[in-house]
């Protein structure tokens, strides 16, 4: 919600309002699916095995250059929580604003929970993940991503011609999975967009 310091009381009670308004209309879906892949950092470029797909981007390549594997990952809330949204947007506009950033957080942790669900699964470390917009990793390789997850019949998630994803919450990701002991997760030091409001410093 871009509050500096601690809130007041009355953000706070919005806040609490925003989590119930969530709680009850929010509906996680997630998909998932683990490909082998050849990472070309000097190519800038990573191929995922038995697909003909190259996912293009320096920063992507740079960011796996020490995978074999990777998971492909979609996660949303569902059109039920977009509309609930519009709906205080129209009626409650700072409501509508505080869920709108409730659900940018509830669904960061529900692909936080997942990823640690798959580094579970899979028995590695897992990178952080990686989405499209990240660096130069472009907007038009959710096309493939959606294709290849079958996010619309999977979890009900689609692509506008402009590349964007609908609901409006909702994420695809890259997370590669690492044999390499210690390696870093990257984080945001993985992305080249240095001006950005939520980026966090590596500690």
């Amino acid at each position: 919600m871009g509050v500096k310091g601690a809130p007041d009381p009355a953000t706070l009670a919005l806040a609490k309002q925003a989590e119930e308004e969530v709680n009850a209309h929010a509906k996680v879906r997630s998909v998932y699916k683990l490909f082998d892949v050849k990472v070309s950092e000097e190519g800038g470029f990573v191929e995922l095995a038995g697909t003909g797909v190259k996912l293009e981007g320096k920063h992507l390549s740079h960011h796996l250059r020490d995978c074999r594997r990777a998971y492909l990952l979609a996660a949303t809330l569902g059109f039920e929580m977009e509309k609930r949204v519009n709906y205080l947007m129209n009626t409650r506009p700072a409501l509508g604003v505080a869920t709108d950033a409730m659900c940018t957080s509830a669904l960061e942790c529900a692909l936080d929970e997942l990823c640690e669900d798959l580094q579970k699964q899979c028995g590695k470390k897992l990178k952080t993940r990686f989405s499209c917009g990240y660096g130069d990793f472009p907007l038009s390789a959710q096309k493939d991503m959606v294709n290849l997850l079958d996010t619309g019949r999977k979890i009900g998630v689609f692509l506008s011609e402009s590349m964007m994803l609908a609901p409006q919450k909702s994420v695809t990701a890259v997370a590669g999975v690492t044999d390499v002991p210690g390696a870093d997760g990257g984080g945001c030091s993985a992305c080249g967009k240095s001006d950005c409001a939520f980026r966090k410093e590596n500690k």
